[in-house]
């Protein structure tokens, strides 16, 4: 239930349950979807990386506890004002993730709302995320949040 979890705004003795959650991401997502993906890279670099943003103004790092247990996590920032969107800055989920016991419960809802909270007091005129197209968890996810599709991303890989 969305009431026993509590989110809040990470901090440096978060870091190894950051690495744990993004290396979990990793493996169900990346992994599965885009084989281009280096799936080991969160235990290499993880954590000097979320220790940056941690510190920096135009991110935000969240996590979610329920029963004193981190379960979720959400990376996000600002873009700087663009001058091709009238001089305003958007905000951008970087990656978000739940354990898997604690999915369908509002977890990942109360993130994203957290997130969005930060964004609007920040002066986003906008959230995006980016999604595989083969995850249709997750785009029904962000889909029942009020996200719409706007772009697709083509790739060709292109062969050595």
């Amino acid at each position: 239930m969305i009431d026993q979890t509590q989110v809040s705004v990470a901090v440096h003795p978060d870091l190894d349950e950051l690495v744990r959650l993004e290396s979990q991401l990793f493996n169900e997502d990346a992994g599965v979807h885009d084989p281009q993906v280096d799936v080991s890279w969160p235990t290499r670099h993880g954590r000097e990386d979320f220790a940056r943003l941690i510190d920096l103004d135009s991110a935000l790092v969240l996590v979610a506890r329920r029963e004193s247990v981190v379960v979720g996590h959400l990376v996000g920032y600002l873009t700087a004002p663009s001058p091709t969107r009238f001089g305003r800055r958007t905000a951008e989920i970087r990656s978000l993730y739940v354990d898997s016991a604690s999915r369908a419960s509002g977890v990942g809802q109360a993130l994203v709302g957290r997130f969005s909270e930060w964004a609007r007091e920040n002066d986003a005129t906008s959230v995006s995320v980016t999604s595989y197209v083969a995850n249709h968890s997750a785009r029904a996810f962000y889909s029942r949040l009020g996200f719409a599709e706007r772009s697709v991303i083509f790739q060709a890989v292109l062969e050595d």
